[in-house]
């Protein structure tokens, strides 16, 4: 068995390309951080099975994997096989290494591997113990856990310092002067709105995680997010409000804006509606300067290869969703049913992969049931979109 059939054999690898997950892709992308000169071979071998599965791939067989993989090495071979043949041996090695330790950590391994990205004014956030949570759930100071109504659920904290939930249940603090830090976990599925201590609003969009202080004491009012989420800040001239995600810093008086920073997704992107909001990157020397966004102005950063690029939008295609609707115009189809998954808990997969790519443009009512959407999702393309069982749709 020469050197690429290895690679091929490696289950590790294989369950990155074609059954992702946030955690699954969280560690590759640390890992090829950790060792740059191993990434340029890495994405290359796993572009090269992107530009033949435009989406979903899980309905080819094992053989067919290995088969097109075959067909993607062949495509290589203007690279240098030799260097490339010491590097996946090295590799392979290590993801042996490490393949049974990361099946026991499972989900857990996100938080960890997020950490080191973390900035060190970050630190003092302590990481959830619990990460495997499924339904919508709030974590108080790692010690007390309080579910949320399931589908959309709302917190807010008043100036006592109670915690009003889902605008019934109230939590209240014994002791209101010591500073707490907390967790809302929002899974795919579900979303959420919450008013902080300070005033600020945050909707919380679908697989989606925010940690924050129960009060704002320091200079900066500073929350962690994992996912997306529409901030409607509070102004204080004196406290800025500070947004970490793993790769940027969004730096905000007062403001609405909204941020996309999903684990699985190699472009982080922010809009500013209103207001105007200063961004940097968490690794010093990526960014030639901070870049300050004016309203209607979007900035993407791409993970894989460190650039940025800034574009003048039409806001409402990235923050209607917290209203209710998805906006798109010349879409292509598989980014479309991606927000589909994550809004509704599903899972959709294509009879032919190509379908992905297609352009579509509309409106959809995402508090309508899944089944009233599919409807409208078949007219709108021609394509069906057939119930296979509650949680999983074939589109052909």
């Amino acid at each position: 068995m020469n050197l690429y059939h290895q690679l091929i054999e490696n289950p590790l690898f294989f369950k990155w390309i074609y059954h992702n997950t946030p955690e699954i892709n969280s560690y590759w992308e640390h890992f090829l951080n950790e060792h740059p000169d191993d990434a340029t071979v890495i994405r290359e071998f796993k572009e090269g099975f992107e530009r033949h599965l435009q989406y979903d791939k899980q309905q080819l067989t094992e053989k067919e994997k290995k088969d097109l993989a075959l067909r993607i090495l062949k495509e290589l071979e203007h690279v240098d096989n030799r260097k490339k043949q010491r590097r996946i041996v090295r590799l392979t090695m290590r993801y042996a290494a490490i393949a049974i330790l990361f099946l026991m950590v499972g989900s857990a391994v996100t938080w960890f591997l997020l950490e080191d990205k973390i900035s060190d004014r970050y630190a003092h956030f302590p990481p959830p113990q619990n990460l495997n949570i499924q339904d919508p759930t709030l974590i108080i100071e790692n010690e007390q856990e309080v579910a949320l109504n399931k589908g959309k659920s709302e917190l807010e904290y008043s100036d006592e310092g109670k915690i009003i939930v889902d605008k019934q249940q109230v939590i209240e603090d014994d002791n209101s002067e010591a500073v707490k830090m907390n967790t809302l976990v929002i899974p795919y599925g579900n979303h959420s709105t919450i008013t902080l201590s300070d005033g600020t609003k945050v909707w919380l969009n679908a697989g989606s995680r925010l940690m924050y202080p129960s009060r704002f004491v320091d200079k900066n009012r500073e929350v962690l997010l994992i996912g997306e989420a529409f901030f409607e800040v509070s102004k204080m001239e004196d406290k800025p409000f500070i947004v970490q995600t793993p790769d940027i810093e969004i730096k905000v008086l007062g403001t609405q804006f909204n941020v996309s920073a999903y684990p699985d997704e190699n472009i982080a992107h922010a809009v500013l509606t209103e207001g105007s909001v200063e961004i940097s990157h968490k690794n010093q020397g990526v960014f030639d300067r901070d870049i300050v966004l004016r309203p209607g102005q979007l900035v993407a950063y791409n993970k894989q290869n460190s650039s940025t690029n800034i574009y003048d939008v039409e806001t409402e295609y990235f923050t209607s969703w917290k209203e209710g609707y998805l906006t798109f115009t010349n879409s292509d189809l598989n980014r479309v049913v991606k927000k589909l998954e994550r809004y509704y808990n599903i899972h959709l997969r294509y009879a032919d992969p190509l379908d992905g790519s297609m352009r579509i443009s509309g409106k959809l009512d995402i508090t309508k049931s899944q089944d009233v959407i599919f409807e409208y999702m078949n007219s709108l393309t021609n394509l069906n979109f057939v119930k296979i069982n509650e949680r999983n749709y074939l589109i052909k």
